[in-house]
């Protein structure tokens, strides 16, 4: 029986739980393989990112078919290894500005309990932001679920804090 994946690509780290939401207002649920799917990191690593990239290209190209459903299926996945820490210092207050986003949310994942320790969630009129925030600064920034007008939020994002941003699903990356 042969083995097919729905992602190309997952990360290779899994955040700590907790029993305890960090914030109250809402909750957005993932699967763990959804886990940094789309995520900003800092510019410093983007040769890093173009290896794992160029990885991920090759699945899509020698290791991928469409099923009969119309659903893409991997025959390998890669384990993006390499990238570690997305080394972002962001302060919480300014990112909430930049995005206009008055609440925030805690983070879960599907068939498992609590909620992700120092997990934060902020959303928008076109998308839904995650990650990790330690005393107040985001070490880690995700986006999940958007809509097109989200590319200017990710442009506004990538040129105010000198990040790129990283589509591994699809191997977009953006530059500021």
């Amino acid at each position: 029986m042969d083995t097919w994946f729905t992602l190309p690509t997952v990360s290779d780290e899994r955040p700590q739980m907790n029993n305890l939401p960090a914030y109250p207002d809402f909750t957005v649920t993932l699967s763990r393989d959804d886990w940094r799917q789309a995520e900003f990191i800092n510019i410093s690593k983007l040769c890093a990112v173009g290896e794992e990239v160029d990885e991920i290209k090759d699945i899509w190209i020698n290791h991928s078919k469409e099923s009969a459903e119309g659903i893409r299926l991997f025959h390998q996945l890669h384990i993006r290894k390499q990238i570690g820490a997305a080394e972002l210092f962001i302060p919480l207050f300014e990112l909430k500005a930049l995005l206009r986003s008055d609440s925030l949310g805690s983070i879960a994942f599907d068939q498992q309990p609590g909620f992700v320790k120092n997990g934060f969630a902020l959303t928008t009129a076109a998308s839904c932001y995650y990650g990790l925030e330690e005393n107040g600064v985001v070490k880690y920034l995700c986006m999940h679920h958007s809509l097109p007008p989200a590319e200017r939020e990710i442009s506004r994002i990538i040129r105010s804090f000198s990040l790129i941003f990283v589509n591994w699903y699809s191997c977009n990356i953006q530059t500021p």
